[in-house]
């Protein structure tokens, strides 16, 4: 957020999406008090909340980059812009009764949520992974969309509508995004002046693992998957590489070698024959889903089983 060139128009292949914020930026009063960003990672979602909440607070209502709520929204210390944290998959608790912490649903309805906007007409709030709100804060806060004070707004950000309750999506306006096609996302590479890997189909959502890692990824199962010994082998290198990973020293997440796996995986048995391989494709999936679940030591049973049918 340091240009002032910060509009929804830059957000490419979302057509549906801009369709509905392009008719809220127009009439900001037909604005539910929920709106969720939904669909997979790397597509856009973030980046156009945050053009269009600019928009929407902006005085001139045009994301001038020139007025005062421009230019603090640009610095990140817009009063009326509340984005709750991302720490490391932490749940969003509901906060303590008598001294609610900072960034807890308590915290926001007390202190927040019902008193008037400092600078813009609105105010939002920004849950980035709104599938961390703990059991206890999402019901806490369902009295709060329901009654939501005029000029407060908010957002979820989800990659999967089922990660949230019934009860919740019931009382929003879904705006979805869907994976990018090629052209836009080789556009969008170009004018970051960013490399495009091969694996990473239609997100922007770039793995954290270094290059030395991506290309020992690659090479271990390029045109290795034609026996059962070929997985033997490759699901016990991966097995191994969780104790012992020297290509990986600073700030080794499995999870993203993991993700990194299948995504390399899903990419190779596209490029060698999809029809043929959409059982394995399928179990991949179904891999990249439970790998991403808060539950110790799932990462190996669930590892186990996608071997299993990709050998079968």
């Amino acid at each position: 957020m340091s240009s002032s060139v910060f509009h929804l128009d830059d957000i490419l292949g979302q057509e549906i999406a801009l369709t509905f914020l392009k008719r809220y930026t127009s009439k900001p009063e037909t604005i539910p008090p929920l709106l969720i960003f939904h669909g997979p990672d790397g597509t856009g979602k973030e980046s156009a909340s945050e053009r269009f909440i600019k928009n929407i607070l902006c005085f001139e209502g045009t994301s001038c980059g020139i007025c005062a709520s421009c230019k603090a929204f640009m610095h990140h210390s817009h009063p009326d812009y509340i984005r709750f944290p991302e720490e490391n998959g932490k749940s969003i608790p509901i906060g303590s009764e008598d001294n609610p912490e900072e960034f807890t649903i308590r915290w926001l309805i007390r202190s927040r949520l019902n008193y008037r906007p400092h600078l813009s007409k609105f105010r939002f709030i920004v849950f980035p992974d709104a599938s961390l709100i703990g059991n206890e804060a999402e019901t806490a806060l369902l009295k709060s969309l329901e009654e939501a004070p005029p000029f407060s707004r908010f957002i979820f950000i989800v990659n999967n509508l089922d990660k949230l309750k019934e009860t919740i999506i019931s009382r929003a306006i879904c705006i979805p995004f869907h994976y990018l096609h090629q052209e836009y996302l080789h556009k969008i590479h170009s004018n970051l002046g960013l490399s495009i890997l091969p694996f990473q189909g239609g997100s922007m959502l770039s793995s954290e693992c270094p290059k030395e890692v991506i290309d020992l990824v690659q090479e271990k199962i390029k045109d290795r998957l034609e026996t059962q010994l070929d997985l033997l082998k490759l699901e016990s290198w991966i097995l191994s590489y969780k104790d012992e990973h020297p290509e990986w020293k600073e700030n080794f997440s499995y999870k993203e070698f993991l993700e990194l796996i299948s995504l390399v995986l899903i990419y190779e048995y596209t490029r060698t024959g999809y029809e043929n391989h959409l059982s394995k494709i399928d179990a991949l999936f179904q891999f990249k889903a439970e790998i991403h679940k808060r539950i110790t030591g799932l990462e190996t049973i669930a590892l186990s089983r996608l071997f299993f049918r990709l050998s079968l």
